[in-house]
């Protein structure tokens, strides 16, 4: 042992991001948005596995979320927006039927993810399409009122 402070370094902020009471990173005080996620590793949220693979754009007006679901069928899939920063997909694959496999990789099953957006946005005018097992979803950001929200006059 050399003596030294083996573990990581304290974590460095941003001046413009603000800190919840257990010091994480919680918001971009400029813009309102929440903080890109690490990819460090395949999960939004802790405890909850990554059953596919997904692209998140910010794309001027709109948070497109692009998602790998080979197998699944359009009418087996299940898009709902929880709450204006998180997105929740869950679909349903038949895996290969028969016998005899060596190894089964493909497994059926029901795919889920929660998918925590970059921006606040609205299900209203959302846009979907798949293609060869690629879904797309196009969601129109809110509107934000200024800085910190919107003012609430005294009456």
């Amino acid at each position: 042992m050399t003596g030294e402070n083996e573990g990581p370094g304290p974590t460095r902020r941003r001046p413009d991001e603000t800190e919840d009471d257990q010091g994480r990173t919680v918001r971009d005080v400029e813009t309102d948005r929440l903080p890109p996620i690490s990819r460090g590793s395949d999960r939004d949220f802790r405890g909850l596995s990554a059953d596919f693979r997904v692209d998140i754009l910010d794309h001027g007006d709109q948070v497109i979320v692009v998602a790998e679901l080979p197998g699944a069928e359009e009418d087996a899939i299940n898009i709902r927006l929880l709450n204006p920063q998180t997105l929740r997909i869950t679909a349903r694959r038949a895996g290969p039927a028969g016998e005899g496999y060596y190894i089964q990789e493909r497994g059926g099953g029901t795919l889920s993810r929660l998918i925590r957006l970059p921006a606040s946005v609205t299900g209203e005018a959302a846009k979907t399409s798949f293609r060869n097992g690629v879904l797309e979803v196009r969601l129109t950001k809110m509107k934000i009122t200024g800085p910190g929200g919107k003012e609430i006059p005294i009456e």
